[in-house]
């Protein structure tokens, strides 16, 4: 008897080791396969997004040349207005751009002389710029917005270099866009200096079938910065960049890079992303070393068990299933206190909008009614009595006024306009308006690319949501400027609220969570399948973003 169990004994250890190993082996290609898989797919859709960017680049730098010809129609200082107030979202895309002329060698005493005083110049490779020798034809720098953003004065002519030369030449036989050189007084294809000068040609009709280069736009083309822009919090791990074709050699095949090349301007650019040497750590998961533990140890465990608890067994069986159907009725019991507790969360807030909503159409209709109404009583004694204006009459009625606004304020807050999918941003916009008004504090509106909440009620959620972290910031961060952002993407949209004051306070041992404020926020988001999530703003204030469902998802 003793023998046969130690025979079996051995027999399951073996078998069970063998498996594990099987197993564990088995687990970890495929683990491999998948990060690989996810890895190559993540890199493709910061490459979509990338390309969707420097898109968006070119089509803004396009929209701007359509400004050259208003250049000639107004006044210099006119202009400016116009590139002030009505190009701000320009000028978030771009950073930096000007216009180039082409001015002959005839016109060139008139373009330097008064009123201008401008010469026309170049780099002396010194840091600094002198006047360039003649040549037939010149393309100087005529404006720049905001000044010395391109790295150069106005007067700069992009015929000194030769591979602005080669540009212009490209846009002069084919009417297209054209990448120059890189900035002026950065070494050439230093591979830390990608940035480069991009062209965008005003052509004119010289005649029958023949066009002339008349300028071109000029935008500072930041491969880095559109990278950045395009890769925002996702990608993690991915290391890419853009560059041109040829600059550096890759193993195109190797499973931890990827690397696509695509059309840009006049050029063949490439992108190439690759894995961190850590990326394979950060994104494997321990189920290979668990399987092989835990095989091992079930292995030896079970093998010991034959060996010293025969005749036990069934016992320690009847002893789990029981522990086992006890643990599933105490998580049956968790999720449905959690359920309801979740439901009871709903309940408090749709009862307290409900409330609010009350409280605010009680004070409009009521106690802002009877305001109204007394003003105007008060203008009629006013009139009857004819006694003139007086300062107590005046102090009165300027009190009546501001009673009248403050009740209406309150009761928009309380109760605020019934909002659809499509009102979202203009509830928003309002609520920055009246924001700025009540607290003095610079508050913008900002939307991107259009689109809408998936329902009326997630709209209304995301309208107090971002009311509350509005609240939030100016109550505890004493910013100067806040930002509320909304975008929309293929697959979702994004509400940011950011601002620039004293940032996150460290948080409490026993609340990591936050306030109520923040506690509110979040389940918000998850009413309607959305999350929100709370960090650092690159201004030094805190951001705050609601990622949630669109119409098309």
């Amino acid at each position: 008897m003793a023998r046969g169990q130690v025979v079996l004994a051995a027999l399951v250890l073996g078998l069970g080791l063998g498996a594990t190993a099987w197993m564990a082996v088995s687990q970890h290609r495929q683990e491999q396969a998948r990060i690989e898989r996810e890895f190559q797919q993540a890199a493709d859709k910061l490459f979509g997004r990338t390309l969707r960017d420097i898109q968006l680049f070119m089509e803004v730098l396009d929209s701007i040349r359509q400004l050259h010809s208003l250049s000639d129609q107004v006044t210099p200082e006119a202009f400016n207005e116009i590139v002030r107030k009505g190009m701000i979202y320009q000028r978030r895309i771009l950073g930096a751009y000007g216009f180039a002329q082409s001015i002959p060698h005839d016109m060139r005493e008139a373009y330097e002389g008064v009123p201008s005083k401008r010469s026309i110049v170049h780099a002396d490779g010194r840091g600094g710029f002198v006047a360039v020798e003649a040549r037939p034809l010149y393309y100087p720098l005529t404006y720049q917005t905001p000044p010395g953003g391109l790295g150069i004065p106005e007067g700069y002519d992009f015929m000194a270099r030769q591979e602005d030369r080669d540009a212009i030449d490209a846009m002069r036989r084919w009417g297209v866009f054209a990448l120059g050189g890189q900035l002026v007084g950065q070494p050439v294809r230093s591979p830390d200096t990608r940035e480069r000068y991009m062209f965008a040609p005003i052509l004119y009709q010289a005649g029958p079938g023949v066009q002339e280069l008349a300028g071109f736009a000029i935008g500072l083309f930041q491969p880095d910065h559109i990278l950045a822009r395009a890769r925002g919090d996702e990608a993690r791990g991915v290391r890419a960049r853009v560059e041109p074709s040829g600059l550096a050699q890759h193993e195109e095949d190797h499973a931890w890079t990827f690397v696509r090349t695509f059309s840009l301007a006049n050029e063949e650019w490439q992108f190439v992303a690759e894995a961190d040497p850590i990326y394979w750590a950060g994104e494997r998961s321990r189920a290979p070393e668990g399987i092989a533990l835990t095989g091992g140890g079930l292995s030896l465990a079970l093998a010991g068990a034959l060996l010293l608890l025969a005749g036990r067994s069934r016992r320690i069986e009847i002893l789990v299933q029981n522990r086992t159907a006890e643990l599933a009725e105490a998580n049956r019991r968790l999720k449905a206190l959690m359920e309801e507790r979740r439901e009871l969360e709903d309940e408090v807030l749709r009862i307290s909008g409900h409330e609010k909503a009350r409280m605010g159409r009680d004070l409009h209709d009521s106690l802002g009614q009877k305001l109204t109404g007394t003003m105007f009583l008060f203008k009629a004694f006013r009139q009857r009595v004819d006694t003139g204006t007086t300062p107590e009459a005046e102090q009165i009625a300027a009190t009546l006024r501001d009673a009248i606004s403050q009740v209406r304020r309150i009761a928009r807050g309380l109760a605020p306009v019934t909002l659809t999918e499509e009102g979202l941003p203009d509830a928003l916009r309002r609520l920055a308006e009246e924001t700025t008004a009540v607290f003095q504090k610079k508050v913008e509106f900002y939307s991107e690319r259009e689109g809408r909440p998936r329902d009326a009620a997630t709209a209304e959620h995301l309208y107090l949501i971002a009311q509350e972290a509005l609240h939030n910031a100016l109550k505890h961060g004493e910013p100067t400027h806040v930002v509320l952002t909304l975008d929309y993407d293929e697959h979702s949209g994004i509400l940011t609220i950011e601002d620039d004051g004293r940032g996150m306070a460290q948080p409490k041992p026993d609340d990591r969570e936050g306030g109520s404020g923040l506690r509110i926020m979040r389940h918000r988001a998850e009413v309607f399948g959305g999350a929100v999530e709370v960090g650092p703003s690159p201004q030094g204030g805190v951001r705050v973003s609601c990622r949630f469902p669109s119409a098309s998802t």
